[in-house]
């Protein structure tokens, strides 16, 4: 009986996961140098002018990216859960599905929010402002060494 092979595509199927630390690696330990500026990065001819988001639209538009960004994985539950609001045929129980599916998502983000802007304006943790920016930064440095890491095998014990 002849063997079958398998293409080298479908074989490597669950070692993708390890490419993507090549690309989030590198980017995470610029962003933990970047942002308690221990380097810089002159864009010339580039200007970084923000203006604040202002009024519904503005923050919806704002949103969008941020809510894709931050649960990625969502998407395919949004899918799932499209298709199920389709599969009823009942229009008002599709709202309403969709409806707690968005609550589920805005109010912890909303929550989240407010927290931060509240631990902002507080004193005693406006002091430490600067603590908190270099502990981020060096959390996001050893983020991109770990996954750097899972391609690479420094410390093997931490790639399995």
């Amino acid at each position: 009986m002849a063997q079958r092979r398998v293409p080298a595509v479908v074989a490597c199927r669950p070692c993708w996961g390890r490419y993507w630390g090549l690309l989030l690696g590198p980017w995470l330990i610029l962003m933990g140098l970047l942002w308690p500026g221990w380097i810089r990065m002159p864009f010339k001819g580039f200007s970084l002018r923000a203006k604040r988001a202002t009024g519904f639209w503005g923050a919806f538009l704002l949103g969008v990216p941020f809510a894709v960004a931050i649960c990625p994985s969502c998407t395919p539950a949004l899918i799932v859960l499209l298709g199920v609001a389709a599969g009823i045929g009942s229009p008002a129980w599709g709202a309403l599905l969709l409806l707690a599916f968005a609550l589920g998502r805005a109010v912890p983000i909303a929550l989240g929010a407010s927290a931060m802007g509240w631990l902002e304006k507080l004193r005693p943790v406006a002091r430490y402002g600067r603590a908190f920016e270099i502990v981020g930064g060096i959390t996001l440095v050893l983020m991109g060494l770990y996954m750097l890491n899972a391609q690479f095998f420094w410390i093997p014990a931490l790639a399995a």
